[in-house]
């Protein structure tokens, strides 16, 4: 089962401008670690020594052991660590670094699974003598290795002159850069196109809204580079590192510095080369073969749209009835302006509840009636989908009644659980005290389908918006336990579950401090020095 210290690294919780009532754990004030004048070095640390190296037709396999005593820059150090090379195919090469000894406990620690994010594989035929990349290494003075482009000689990334740092919530591995470098990509984040070389990207999913220079609701740690050359073509390649947990991209004038909270090292180098139109590889390479290579190579390709969606939809919060809606499409029509789609926002609900129809603005009857006269038009209709499942007050059994689809979910523990009291994790989003469905639990899965479905025969939608689809709750910690009574809690809340296992991690304070402005557990932190 899921409890919310298993996901806490991806969850961003904050306190609420409006508050909710209740005695609350005080949040200290964290220096971020890139700001922290007093933060310990780990370039100081011994790195690893490679032992028992295997090479094979298309991959390479050796153990990595600490080359001298631990220096425990952050937390404790991993003294033993697998790597693995991959030639996957001709312009992608796969670098994995990851503890050597991994159990059922402490897999996720390091481990992201394929079922949720996609790992490439092997092509089945491309070796390195057919790659155009090449791995090389060295353990003089420490473990090292460079990934160079095979048919240019070009070096595109290389840890030579740094060690390797894997710590138990805190890794670090440095490349050295070409002068004046110039480097795209790390989203979510508005900045500038080209990054930088006095830049930290940090990626952890938050709902920071249009927030300048700071992570925002995506994480896609992948970079672009392109390299300029007097009086020849560019070049280009690109550098993916698959990893899930919090971390920064240190962009500095001769570096960039890769550190993350978790997971593992599992790099992807594209080469970007590209091929004519008969698939034979040419010599050089460009931006556009990178980006193609990430996309179809290592993410996959975004699924086939319907012809409609590719339209123009017209979307805004503050329609509060269907009679608007009308109006909105009509003067679409009178404009002489193509109207594919209308959206609904969270007005759509009744009280900002999910899986519910507001029945004064948003009857159930009206709505399949104007949604027939949108497709009468072939036009579409869009409703919202948020993830916040509305806890209700369980000192009120009218409220409980009235929105029977927490009790269907509660009834096959569909949501995550707090580690602490052992009952749901209750937060804070739109309709107030919130729940939120334990993906790692099939009936969670079930039980949304169902809801879902529920919801269209009330609104027969056309699509759906996929809205607040990272966990975000508006209050920090488990607010709802916090300020409720446990004896309520425990007749609505599904019981106590039995306590998870101790985790031996500080997922709520963790010792490498990442540069989030977004104030909540994780940290409430100060606004970088200008």
């Amino acid at each position: 089962m899921l409890t919310v210290v298993g996901i806490a690294v991806f969850v961003t919780l904050m306190r609420s401008a409006a508050g909710i009532a209740g005695d609350f754990p005080p949040l200290p004030t964290i220096i971020p670690t890139i700001f922290d004048p007093g933060a310990p070095d780990p370039q100081k640390c011994p790195g690893y020594k490679a032992s028992n190296v295997v090479e094979f037709e298309h991959a390479l396999e050796a153990d990595l052991t600490l080359a001298g005593p631990a220096c425990n820059a952050f937390e404790t150090e991993i003294p033993d660590l697998v790597l693995k090379v991959a030639y996957q195919t001709k312009e992608r090469l796969n670098v994995r670094i990851q503890p050597k000894y991994i159990g059922s406990a402490n897999s996720s620690w390091f481990v992201l699974d394929d079922q949720f994010l996609r790992q490439p594989e092997w092509d089945g035929r491309t070796t390195r003598y057919s790659s155009d990349l090449k791995f090389s290494w060295s353990n003089e003075p420490s473990f090292q290795f460079a990934i160079t482009r095979q048919h240019d000689g070009e070096e595109i990334f290389s840890t030579f002159g740094h060690v390797i740092v894997y710590e138990e919530q805190s890794h670090e591995l440095m490349t050295n850069m070409v002068d004046d470098y110039n480097v795209y990509g790390l989203a979510e984040n508005i900045h500038n196109f080209r990054l930088g070389t006095n830049y930290t990207q940090t990626l952890f999913n938050a709902d920071t809204a249009d927030a300048l220079d700071e992570n925002a609701y995506g994480t896609h740690p992948f970079y672009q580079e392109t390299r300029y050359h007097d009086g020849q073509p560019s070049t280009a390649h690109g550098v993916y590192a698959r990893n899930a947990h919090a971390q920064e991209w240190l962009m500095r004038e001769s570096t960039l510095t890769y550190r993350a909270i978790g997971g593992s090292f599992d790099f992807y180098f594209l080469s970007g080369q590209q091929s004519d139109l008969t698939g034979t590889s040419t010599s050089s390479s460009s931006a556009l073969d990178v980006f193609r290579q990430y996309q179809r190579g290592c993410v996959g390709l975004p699924a086939m749209q319907q012809f409609w969606t590719l339209g123009f939809h017209q979307s805004k919060w503050g329609w509060s009835s269907i009679d608007e809606l009308r109006e909105v499409v009509a003067n679409y029509s009178a404009a002489d302006i193509p109207l594919e789609s209308i959206w609904n926002d969270i007005d759509v609900y009744d009280q900002h509840r999910i899986f519910t129809n507001g029945a004064m603005g948003y009857p159930s009857k009206g709505m399949h009636e104007f949604i027939d006269f949108l497709h009468e038009r072939d036009q579409h209709y869009v409703a919202i989908q948020d993830s916040n499942v509305y806890f209700p007050d369980p000192s009120n059994a009218t409220d409980v009644a009235s929105y029977p689809a927490f009790g269907r979910g509660a009834e096959v523990n569909a949501f995550i659980r707090d580690a602490t009291t052992g009952y749901f994790y209750i937060g804070e989003n739109w309709p107030g005290y919130s729940v939120w469905a334990d993906w790692l639990n099939p009936k969670a899965q079930a039980f949304w389908t169902e809801e879902v479905t529920r919801f269209h025969d009330l609104i027969p939608f056309d699509g759906v918006w996929v809205d607040l689809n990272e966990p975000q709750s508006f209050c920090s910690f488990s607010c709802g336990n916090i300020a409720l009574d446990p004896s309520l809690l425990s007749s609505l809340a599904g019981g106590v579950s039995e306590a998870p296992a101790a985790d031996p991690r500080n997922l709520i304070f963790p010792p490498y401090k990442i540069n989030k402005y977004v104030k909540g557990v994780l940290g409430k932190l100060l606004e970088p020095p200008s």
